[in-house]
């Protein structure tokens, strides 16, 4: 014991006070690591709230996206859409114009351009050909036959059957004859 001058002589304890100094150490340590626990535990949920916050706002933003990748797809469709249909508009207008040159720009409305345009082909290739058959050829002539009976036109100052009939049901007279 002898050996280093300046440390003091181990004091002896008795089983009473080791046994209270650790109990101390213990209640003092425990009451630590109890404050450090509830700390952890409230950072923790404080983490996990922000967490789920930050978890919520992320599956909005994605769905936000989505939904406007999918506008842009729609909205990108729509513009080739009427790009298609404006082409569609002047080429239509154009062939109608060819088939019926005798008819006057009045005839042309943006309505009538519109569902020409809307029509699917086979339906307006049907108009066309109803359209060839009820102008003629563009001579500026009338046609010479009617597309339903393919009966010739009456030509004008004649009285028809239907003129006839309807001045002897009324007892008139057919223009002087």
């Amino acid at each position: 014991m002898g050996d280093e001058p300046n440390k003091p002589a181990p004091r002896t304890l008795t089983e009473e006070q080791a046994y209270a100094i650790v109990a101390d150490r213990v209640v003092r340590e425990t009451a630590e690591l109890t404050a450090e626990k509830d700390r952890l535990s409230t950072e923790n949920a404080e983490l996990r709230s922000k967490l789920d916050v930050a978890e919520a706002g992320q599956a909005t933003e994605k769905a936000a996206r989505e939904k406007a990748e999918q506008d842009l797809e729609a909205f990108k469709g729509q513009v080739e859409d009427d790009k298609a249909a404006l082409a569609r508009r002047s080429a239509r207008a154009d062939k109608v114009r060819e088939i019926a040159a005798s008819l006057k720009d009045d005839f042309y409305t943006d309505e009538r351009i519109g569902r020409w345009a809307a029509m699917d082909d086979d339906a307006f290739e049907k108009y066309c050909d109803d359209l060839k058959a009820s102008v003629g050829p563009s001579t500026g002539e009338p046609p010479r036959e009617t597309a339903m009976k393919g009966a010739p036109v009456q030509p004008a100052g004649e009285v028809g059957n239907a003129e006839r009939m309807f001045a002897l049901t009324r007892g008139g007279a057919l223009n002087g004859k």
